[in-house]
């Protein structure tokens, strides 16, 4: 008896599912004409439109004409949003260079990147960007 109720049970819920479905599909006729449809938009894919950008810039030793400070930033292009943001140097073993400041610049579509340097060389440093550019 337990086994029958539980059958029937799981029965009635099985129809009613496919019910469910059947009834929401897009192939139903109420929703078989364009022109009717209220269905939003779908977003396009994502594949090729997260692009990244970098500013490449040289920032001279603590005893040059900069005083060992630079900064560089990275920008989206027009329309595009900004994704994130980062900072590297060519002189990753050394201690006496560090970044000052890293943060995003011109209303979130630019990274901007401050090092200083307390070496007697010039070091290489880049800001990087990664943004969504528009749909087409």
């Amino acid at each position: 008896m337990n086994l029958v109720k539980h059958a029937l049970v799981l029965a009635t819920g099985a129809a009613f599912g496919v019910a469910a479905v059947l009834s929401c599909s897009d192939s139903s006729p109420r929703h078989s004409d364009a022109a009717t449809c209220d269905c939003p938009t779908s977003e396009p894919p994502l594949a090729g439109r997260i692009i990244s950008r970098n500013a490449i810039a040289t920032m001279g030793p603590v005893n040059g004409p900069e005083l060992g400070e630079g900064g560089t930033a990275a920008g989206c292009p027009q329309g595009a949003q900004l994704l994130s943001g980062g900072c590297s140097t060519t002189k990753v073993s050394s201690s006496d260079v560090f970044l000052r400041e890293s943060g995003y610049v011109n209303d979130s579509v630019g990274w901007r990147c401050t090092f200083h340097n307390n070496t007697t060389s010039p070091i290489e440093f880049k800001a990087s960007v990664i943004c969504l550019t528009p749909a087409p």
